[in-house]
């Protein structure tokens, strides 16, 4: 996740990618470089992990309905909803899911 500002970008994500990433990392390396990318995060500059609450999980639910999300994972739609509540129009993202769901993929 991404936002414009006149200062620059600012690079931000979520705690379920942060998870995700992180056993993703684990399961196709080791567990030392999965700790060493988790440590790393906290050396970028301008960067924050956004909270995610159950309200937020709860309303994720929401996007499974919507036909046109086909194969949607649930760190994708719990992402969707945190990045509107933080009014986040920009992703940088590989996955087509996100310009369905309305926002600008750069990537």
């Amino acid at each position: 996740m991404r936002t414009e500002s006149s200062a620059g970008a600012r690079t931000r994500t979520s705690v379920p990618v942060v998870l995700e990433t992180f056993t993703f990392l684990e399961r196709n390396t080791t567990r030392d470089v999965a700790l060493a990318w988790k440590d790393s995060l906290e050396s970028l500059a301008r960067f924050e992990i956004l909270e995610c609450s159950v309200a937020d999980v709860r309303k994720a639910w929401a996007y499974f309905r919507r036909k046109d999300l086909h194969k949607l994972s649930a760190v994708d739609a719990t992402s969707f909803v945190l990045m509107t509540k933080a009014k986040i129009r920009t992703v940088f993202a590989f996955d087509h899911h996100f310009a369905t769901a309305g926002f600008r993929i750069v990537g």
